[in-house]
């Protein structure tokens, strides 16, 4: 398939207004202090996907981290469960009532 002339020019805009935009990001990110200044959120030369630069600038941020090898464990023995076992453990958590809730008990741990 051709690529006409238009679609190339559309491109363009579009790739302009996403360097304005990730330009604009990485400002606000130094001014709240989430990214060193002059620290550039992408350091890897290869072409990166939408989410791996996602990824990067959150790490970069300081609020995404690796799994310990404790959560690790952890995850692979809930890979490990039977589906049914899965299923049971997932409804009974949706049918939980916490006192007081979840939400604001991660509130309070929080402060």
């Amino acid at each position: 398939m051709a690529t006409t002339v238009e679609q190339l020019r559309e491109l363009q805009k579009q790739v302009r207004r996403l360097q304005i935009e990730s330009a604009e990001t990485r400002r606000v990110l130094r001014e709240r202090g989430m990214l060193p200044a002059g620290k550039r959120a992408v350091t890897r030369t290869r072409t990166l996907s939408e989410r791996e630069r996602v990824r990067e600038i959150l790490r970069d941020a300081g609020m995404l981290a690796e799994l310990t090898p404790e959560e690790k464990a952890m995850a692979a023995r809930w890979r490990a469960l039977p589906e049914e076992r899965k299923r049971h453990v997932i409804a009974k958590l949706r049918t939980t009532r916490f006192t007081p809730p979840l939400s604001e008990s991660i509130v309070q741990d929080r402060e």
